[in-house]
């Protein structure tokens, strides 16, 4: 696979460059790693500014979708508190999302929390897992293996976001 470089626009507003050595692309996002990256980290398309090279290596609208997250019809109220008014549920399936390189109690805290919100709690990383959530001491082979399933990968505080906003930042 060929890098991709682009300048890139975050949410604060602080504007970077990026080259990203491994890469892969939905329609909403591309996630990937740089050389001074430990794990990937996920890219919105939107707030590319220009690219610098690779651009041509994009799939676009080709790409395959997001994972997505929508309000549940009828959610109980310790999810909605969970999620600070906003829980989330997935269109078609249950998300699944495993938690990796966290304390005990801060990963049943957060596994306490996708549950609340109808995530499915993984152990290990599947060909069915959406997201792999890591901490300050994940081991590298569970989130390659959870690359290679094509799971998103988040750290705790994006996590946070997604549950809260139901978007990644």
């Amino acid at each position: 696979m060929s890098n991709i470089s682009f300048t890139y626009r975050d949410a604060k507003g602080v504007v970077s460059s990026r080259e990203l050595i491994q890469w892969r692309e939905t329609q909403t996002y591309l996630q990937g790693r740089c050389d001074a990256d430990t794990f990937p980290k996920t890219y919105r398309k939107d707030r590319i500014v220009a690219f610098i090279f690779g651009e041509e290596l994009l799939l676009g609208d080709a790409a395959p979708p997001a994972p997505t997250v929508s309000a549940r019809k009828s959610p109980s109220n310790s999810a909605v508190a969970a999620a600070g008014g906003k829980p989330i549920t997935p269109v078609d399936s249950i998300h699944q999302i495993l938690f990796t390189g966290f304390a005990a109690s801060q990963r049943a805290e957060l596994e306490r929390q996708a549950e609340a919100l109808g995530m499915r709690v993984m152990r290990t990383a599947g060909k069915s897992l959406t997201f792999l959530c890591y901490g300050y001491n994940a081991g590298p082979s569970k989130v390659m293996k959870a690359q290679q399933a094509g799971a998103f990968i988040i750290d705790d505080e994006q996590f946070l976001r997604l549950i809260g906003t139901g978007e990644m930042p």
